[in-house]
């Protein structure tokens, strides 16, 4: 089966004014992540997981890497989350 996730990087005022929307928290974060609600194959075969959103500038503030970020924005693509 092939997955794939959409990834985009994004300004400081960027990710602060989605994190602002979709989770109420008006504060930049380094990462977003956005999963599908369905995760039917498409057309094509493969299954679209949603969408990474990174903020490079914050990553770097937290001490994250971008491999860190997206395998940890995968994890919740794929409904794992963290208590």
């Amino acid at each position: 089966m092939k997955v794939a996730a959409e990834l985009s990087f994004v300004s400081a005022k960027e990710i602060q004014g989605l994190n602002k929307k979709y989770r109420h928290l008006d504060q930049p974060t380094d990462v977003l992540s956005f999963p599908t609600e369905d995760y039917s194959p498409g057309p094509d075969g493969i299954v679209r997981l949603g969408d990474i959103i990174i903020c490079k500038e914050q990553a770097k503030a937290k001490g994250h890497q971008v491999p860190f970020l997206i395998k940890h924005a995968m994890l919740h693509l794929l409904g794992v989350h963290h208590k």
